[in-house]
């Protein structure tokens, strides 16, 4: 594969201009222009908010109103509630606020509330057919039911769910057909329809669920139901933080996204958080203070990877835990599967290097893949390991139980818009089409394995006109050459501007610098080296830098390397550290 690129982002200087009469550092200037277009500079202090008090109302999103009526009609009949999510940390976050608040602050009793989530490889995604069938099967009705960051697209089995007697009340944040939100439904609240008078198109699944809920309080009590003092639902935002940074939902357009973060992160970190927290933190072996990155690459994996190989409900009872030791046994059965998953994806990704290096050499804009013996559950994470390494939007797909289907999962880079791309797809290739959803950076795809040929022509096809005037390649995109050499000071600057995340990434940095030592450390596989840089000296880390032994760099080499800044706490102590994401030897 290619060496990546090492890259310096475009900075606005109109937005540079907007950023220092806000009073911002020119280090901080320059690295918020590096991330905001032009069109934002008007706006920055409302973009860069991450006060509570300015996230917008749920009273603006679709259908809103309808869903809270349907819900205190179905409080006021005592009809069992139904809750159905994803199964990913996005649809199990939903799932555990719907839960809570139902049964903390609505005071429905345990045995009224009832959980349905998808199995990813007995039912596959959103309310499928026989995860439908189960519900018909087993749930009592009539009752209300309500989807968590599903839905949109599930118009045929939400009809057979509302013949049967059941209510339905979707909160989605995924594209929503052309046809419409699904009529079998009551309300169908999710910010990206078309008739949507909501902001912020950008919010998590669990976001949209909790503003849901926040509602159905506000609704309540105007109802007589709830004393006029009740407590608000700001006690669910560390789930809602989790659920919004595992999504990698847009941060840099959405000052909701970054505000719930922000409260979601205190939260976690306050004296009276969840024992979830305290487990994840210790299985994981992070650090006392918990960021948004402790999230992203840490806890998030861990509650995927339920979702990706077993029932993702044991990832709802992880948040709903009242004890740390019950904590700690579910979080232990999440770090095996992790485990699992690791190999997994790994075996996976070596079987996978021929149909790259074929396509790569073919010069094709968008890779798609296919593993006859590959697991369903890891397609995603393998699309965007592939993603990063080649620089191109990726199709992994697997074979579904039945031998004439197929599923994959999507990722992409840039501008390339995955749903946007399979609706053309499917407009192409009608009847090889089943399923398909996404957004703009992923999605997901169930046709028939006859068409994959087809498919793997027309995804190749749109990248090639989308990036007609766009070199294609692996990149590495920093924010140039820090103004001082680094230092636990300008670290404290950069960290202002935290929560980082999608669109709105933690900085990195170009440096030149020699080797003056160089040591593996864990497993062989990451390297700890100590750098002469400007004349001093920094200790440094590069994860997963060597494979079979070989080191990239060597000894008493001058390297160009791209790096970001971390405190290394050791023994009391917090002292700079430099993390490598990519060296190589100087021209």
């Amino acid at each position: 594969m290619r060496r990546p690129e090492i890259c310096t982002r475009k900075v606005s200087a109109e937005v540079e201009s907007a950023a220092l009469a806000l009073g911002y550092s020119p280090l901080q200037a320059r690295l918020i222009a590096g991330r905001l277009g032009v069109e934002h500079a008007g706006c920055l202090a409302d973009l860069l908010s991450v006060k509570l008090a300015q996230l917008s109302p749920p009273d603006l999103l679709p259908d809103i109103k309808v869903a809270v009526q349907a819900t205190i009609d179905a409080l006021q009949r005592r009809l069992p509630i139904l809750l159905i999510s994803d199964y990913d940390a996005d649809g199990a976050s939903a799932h555990a606020v719907l839960k809570l608040a139902f049964r903390d602050h609505f005071f429905v009793p345990e045995e009224r509330l009832h959980s349905y989530i998808g199995h990813r490889l007995r039912d596959g995604y959103g309310v499928s057919e026989n995860l439908t069938e189960r519900i018909l099967a087993e749930a009592p009705r009539p009752a209300l039911l309500i989807t968590a960051d599903q839905g949109s697209s599930d118009q045929q089995r939400i009809a057979r769910l509302q013949a049967a007697g059941f209510t339905v009340i979707v909160t989605d944040h995924h594209g929503v057909p052309q046809a419409g939100p699904p009529p079998g439904a009551v309300a169908c609240v999710n910010p990206v329809r078309c008739d949507s008078h909501f902001p912020d198109p950008y919010i998590a699944g669990v976001h949209v669920a909790w503003l849901y809920c926040c509602a159905v309080r506000q609704g309540l009590q105007r109802a007589g139901l709830l004393p006029a003092d009740a407590p608000k639902l700001g006690d669910l935002l560390d789930l809602v933080a989790l659920g919004t940074v595992a999504d990698c939902v847009d941060l840099a357009r959405s000052p909701n996204n970054r505000a719930v973060i922000a409260r979601g992160l205190r939260l976690m970190n306050g004296p009276r958080r969840r024992p979830v927290w305290t487990a994840l933190a210790a299985m994981t072996r992070s650090g006392a203070q918990i960021d948004a990155a402790t999230l992203a690459f840490r806890f998030a994996p861990l509650i995927n990877a339920r979702g990706r190989l077993d029932s993702a409900q044991d990832s709802v009872r992880l948040f709903l835990s009242e004890n740390l030791p019950e904590a700690e046994s579910l979080a232990v059965v999440l770090l095996e599967d992790n485990q699992v998953r690791k190999a997994v994806q790994a075996q996976m990704l070596r079987g996978a290097q021929g149909q790259i290096q074929e396509q790569l050499r073919a010069g094709a804009a968008a890779l798609c893949i296919f593993d006859p013996a590959g697991h369903p559950g890891v397609q995603g994470i393998c699309a965007a390991k592939i993603v990063e390494a080649t620089g191109r939007p990726v199709a992994f797909f697997t074979p579904k139980e039945d031998p004439e289907l197929v599923s994959a999962s999507l990722r992409s880079i840039g501008s390339f818009h995955v749903r946007d791309a399979l609706a053309e797809i499917a407009i192409r290739h009608a009847d090889a089409f089943l399923a398909w959803g996404g957004h703009a950076g992923a999605g997901g795809v169930t046709l028939r394995r006859s068409a994959l040929d087809a498919f793997r022509s027309a995804w190749a096809e749109l990248a090639a006109a989308h990036f007609a005037e766009e070199p294609l390649g692996p990149r590495i995109w920093t924010d140039g050459i820090l103004p001082t050499l680094p230092s636990l000071e300008l670290l404290q600057e950069i960290s202002e501007l935290e929560p980082f995340g999608r669109q709105w990434e933690a900085p990195l940095f170009v440096g030149d610098g020699t080797i003056s030592s160089l040591r593996p450390v864990g497993d062989g596989r990451h390297l700890k080296l100590a750098l002469r840089m400007g004349g001093e000296g920094f200790d440094a880390i590069w994860f997963f830098a060597s494979e079979d032994g070989e080191h990239p760099v060597q000894v008493g080499q001058q390297i160009r390397f791209a790096y970001a800044l971390e405190r290394n706490h050791w023994r009391g102590e917090s002292r700079l550290q430099l993390q490598i994401r990519h060296a190589e030897p100087s021209a």
